[in-house]
């Protein structure tokens, strides 16, 4: 018995995607069209399944030296790349802080310690100014 052919399901996808592009398959597809005949582009088109005026766009892009993998749409807001870097950095630089701040005053409270333990009074120790300020 011969294995019955196969059916293509009738069904059509609620939502078609958008084909995509790589810059490769681009520029392939752009140096078998411009290497091509009249007859052969038209055949090209088809078997690609694009229209001409993609391949043009693509050769514009190509020729003002963008790259092929450039995308379409809104350009990314200098400025605010530019305030999004800095207050990453800011935060960066505020976590620094509080940890140098506590390794100071840790500094300190050892530094009064160890006087303590060398047996002078705390009161009259020549403290650092960072551990005057906690001792008050």
């Amino acid at each position: 018995m011969a294995p019955s052919p196969t059916i293509p399901d009738p069904e059509v996808p609620a939502k078609t995607t958008r084909r995509r592009f790589t810059a490769a398959e681009k520029a392939r597809i752009l140096d078998a069209y411009e290497a091509a005949s009249d007859i052969e582009r038209a055949a090209l088109c088809r078997r690609e399944r694009i229209y001409s005026s993609l391949l043009s766009r693509w050769r514009k892009q190509r020729g003002s030296g963008r790259p092929l993998s450039a995308r379409r749409g809104p350009k990314p807001n200098p400025e605010a790349v530019e305030a999004t870097r800095s207050q990453k950095r800011i935060a960066e630089l505020e976590q620094k802080l509080a940890k140098a701040e506590q390794v100071i005053d840790i500094q300190g409270k050892v530094y009064a310690l160890l006087r303590a333990c060398a047996g002078e009074s705390a009161d009259g120790l020549d403290l650092p100014p960072w551990s005057k300020r906690s001792s008050t």
